[in-house]
């Protein structure tokens, strides 16, 4: 494979002549990290947006290359960069990661790109050589471990109708679920519904109904710190939904830990998997974070002690990409 004309190899400008980035996509937000061949981030960059829906593969590639761009310009680096490796929310779909990286790939903006889901590169962050579980809730939820030989086990993470169990879009929808039986007289009287109603400008299920026929799924789970608020105000069934939302990430990681002490390097001297925490829901300030720390914490599961920098996990499989195009260079 030869080298694009301009971009010096390893052997020429060495480690601090390449350029790589990586990106974090979602529901919620981009954010983006430009970083040099040892890994050193020399610049980030937050942005709109990203996650993939059936359809919308151009839409976000797109959005994403337009930050690429600029994040390259505010820095003073010159594209194509090494590598690229993004990591968006709902590439986990058969062929849809291979669209998005098309879509990147006509736009120059790196020599390699690869797309991977979220999750994946937030994991390449939180255990990059050692075993552990990762927990994502945010807009979506889902869960993966790596095993101590670097197999990725995954559960959950199948989106809105199948899935999304302990994250924002579901804890929003099940509040507004419990708001229109509560005004029924179908179940128990919850201040969800003057909170949420008022919220959305409804005047009852069928102005909620009119407006989630349109909201983007970002939309639906911002409701979410709504009920975290009115749960923390005292009320009973918004309480409940968030000890329902716990409820269900611990049986994530609890799945995946049972997985990881069956393995084929389990009981090998290795100390046990820490379980990492990230997403809006589970990151410092989260609405989920502590309730779900406590839980851990009952059952003896220790926790990763520090935040997950899924960007910086990109960047990661973005030197990897570099590494592996300059090793197939015969130049």
């Amino acid at each position: 494979m030869s080298r694009v004309e301009g971009q010096p190899s390893p052997g020429e400008g060495g480690a601090s002549s390449i350029r790589v980035m990586g990106a974090d996509g979602g529901g919620t937000r981009l954010r983006l990290a430009l970083a040099d061949g040892e890994g050193r981030i020399l610049a980030r960059r937050n942005g709109p947006p990203a996650l993939v829906l059936p359809g919308q593969a151009g839409g976000v590639a797109a959005s994403l290359a337009a930050e690429v761009r600029v994040l390259a310009r505010e820095a003073g680096v010159e594209l194509p960069l090494d590598a690229l490796c993004v990591g968006l929310a709902g590439v986990g779909r058969p062929g849809a990661a291979a669209r998005v990286r098309g879509h990147l790939e006509v736009r120059g903006l790196a020599r390699e790109v690869r797309v991977v889901t979220d999750a994946r590169v937030a994991l390449d962050d939180a255990f990059p050589e050692e075993a552990g579980v990762l927990l994502v809730a945010g807009t979506g939820s889902i869960a993966l471990a790596r095993r101590w030989d670097g197999e990725v086990l995954r559960v959950g993470g199948w989106g809105a109708l199948l899935g999304d169990e302990g994250s924002g879009y579901r804890l929003a929808l099940e509040g507004l679920r419990a708001a229109i039986r509560g005004s029924e007289g179908r179940g128990p009287t919850t201040e969800l519904t003057g909170q949420l109603l008022q919220a959305l400008g409804a005047e009852g299920g069928e102005g909620v109904l009119g407006w989630i026929q349109h909201a983007e799924k970002g939309e639906v789970s911002a409701l979410a710190t709504i009920v975290a608020r009115t749960a923390e105000d005292g009320d009973e069934v918004a309480g409940d939904l968030l000890q329902g939302a716990v409820d269900a990430l611990l049986a994530h990681a609890r799945a995946l830990l049972g997985a990881l002490a069956t393995g084929p390097d389990a009981g090998a001297g290795h100390p046990p998997p820490r379980v990492a925490l990230t997403g809006g829901l589970l990151e410092e300030g989260g609405c989920l974070r502590e309730r779900l720390l406590e839980a851990l914490g009952r059952r003896g599961i220790p926790a990763l002690d520090r935040p997950v920098d899924a960007a910086q996990g990109a960047v990661l499989g973005a030197l990897r990409a570099s590494r592996s195009l300059w090793q197939d260079d015969p130049s």
